[in-house]
């Protein structure tokens, strides 16, 4: 299986909330940055439970897109909830076939605004 569906599976198993699915394209060495709230997650067993354990109801997750060959992978991920809209960038690095090494850039959507200098983007 290729990185692209390797990392569009991890993030539509996260949605059904399959977690033994979601477990299973995670290495076990799996590692997991967000720089936003500087976490480091290590461990296919932390991942999950940090998914598993989010506080529901976290919303609608979908994966708008996703990238990827062999060793590297790329996810982009909304999440439309009753408080906010969330997208996440996802990059990951593949080994033996599972997600390894990723990272998650997570912003929600309009919520900061553009310099004075700037004007926002239409909606």
């Amino acid at each position: 299986m290729s990185g692209e569906h390797v990392v569009r599976d991890l993030y539509e198993r996260y949605q059904a909330r399959d977690w033994e699915a979601a477990t299973a394209l995670l290495h076990p060495e799996a590692r997991l940055r967000m720089p936003a709230t500087d976490e480091q997650l290590t461990g296919r067993e932390q991942l999950i439970a940090f998914q598993r354990d989010y506080p529901e109801p976290w919303g609608d997750l979908r994966v708008l897109r996703a990238v990827g060959a062999s060793s590297t992978c790329a996810a982009e991920v909304e999440i439309v909830s009753e408080a906010a809209v969330f997208r996440c960038a996802a990059f990951w690095t593949v080994r033996d076939g599972l997600l390894h090494d990723g990272v998650e850039y997570w912003v929600t959507v309009g919520g900061d605004r553009p310099p004075e200098h700037r004007v926002a983007a239409p909606g």
